[in-house]
């Protein structure tokens, strides 16, 4: 009777450790990711130079994940990074280094940073086709959340598939939704549906959006 009461007890241990497990992931991993933005003279001698300097980036904790081009403008570029160490990234984004490097790649406007920390990993990020962003900042990041997860279907009837959750480490109530779609048309047509305008106005959401679509 003891060896079976201690192998439930074992059994509902392990059950409660899966649970916590599961909690974790829905509600967020805790990864701190990096973007950069800004404008290149000539996206081809960028990406050369871009390229030659992975060693640096990677020594600074830094992980490439993509390099992207905005659909309307393709010397508008957005750099997306996995961060290791924070300490280590907010020293080379401010790095004497990394501003010689991107006026000699022809950056010819000022980088835009943002440190991210995610709030939910729904998928792997696909950076294989098109990717887009949406960012704006909301009251309340819970009660955003909430009218978020209600508009799953909505968004996958658009061809829309949410990758990650953002939060800027700046400002937590300013948000970035990063995934990726089947067709720029289809989330342009996303984008202008009533439905989501009053979703989010609903969602408290405060800003108007800025939408990325990166190729």
């Amino acid at each position: 009777m003891k060896a079976l009461k201690n192998l439930k007890n074992s059994a509902l241990t392990i059950i409660l450790a899966c649970l916590t497990l599961s909690g974790f992931a829905q509600n967020g991993s805790g990864k701190i990711y990096l973007s950069v933005s800004h404008e290149v003279s000539d996206y081809t001698k960028w990406k050369a130079g871009f390229d030659e300097h992975v060693s640096l980036r990677m020594e600074a904790g830094i992980k490439d994940i993509f390099a992207k081009r905005d659909i309307n403008n393709t010397n508008s570029v957005t750099v997306f990074f996995a961060v290791n160490d924070l300490n280590k990234a907010k020293a080379f984004v401010s790095s004497a280094n990394l501003k010689e490097a991107m006026n000699k790649s022809g950056v010819v406007s000022d980088p835009v940073f943002v440190f991210y920390k995610s709030d939910a990993e729904c998928t792997a990020i696909d950076a294989s086709g098109l990717v887009n962003t949406i960012t704006h900042s909301v009251k309340d990041f819970s009660a955003w959340k909430r009218e978020y997860d209600a508009g799953e279907e909505l968004r996958r009837n658009a061809g829309i598939h949410d990758n990650v959750i953002l939060r800027s480490l700046a400002d937590e109530n300013n948000i970035t939704v990063l995934g990726s779609s089947s067709s720029a048309e289809k989330l342009f047509k996303f984008i202008s549906n009533p439905e989501l305008k009053a979703a989010m106005e609903k969602a408290g959401v405060i800003s108007k959006p800025e939408v990325k679509i990166l190729l």
